[in-house]
């Protein structure tokens, strides 16, 4: 483990945002460290792929930050297979066949570096 370039907040997923009145905020970042930008960008990412949010939407997300899209792919795998199969499981509604191909899609992220 080494010391990231930027503060991020460590745990970027809709569980940690919340909506007021005045726009959205941004809440528990007692996990916030010094890592690389594109941590934070890739459990955001996870999260609106388990989501279902389509394809073009996350593709205009990614393409809107000049990151290392292999880390942000292998970032992004990790964290799906994380929420699908480990400790911090989700309750989501999803068919044992969307599971597998979340599976399937997060395991080339991670071989194939490519998001």
């Amino acid at each position: 483990m080494q010391l990231g370039k930027v503060l991020i907040h460590g745990d970027f997923y809709p569980g940690s945002w919340f909506e007021t009145g005045r726009g959205l905020k941004i809440i528990d970042t007692e996990f916030a460290f010094l890592g690389d930008p594109e941590f934070d960008l890739a459990i955001m990412l996870a999260h609106l792929k388990m989501a279902r949010t389509s394809e073009s939407e996350l593709q205009r997300i990614i393409n809107s930050y000049p990151l290392d899209n292999a880390l942000l792919a292998q970032f992004t795998g990790t964290e799906i297979l994380r929420r699908l199969f480990g400790l911090a499981q989700l309750p989501l509604f999803l068919s044992l066949v969307e599971k597998k191909e979340l599976a399937t899609y997060a395991i080339n992220l991670i071989i194939d570096e490519k998001i």
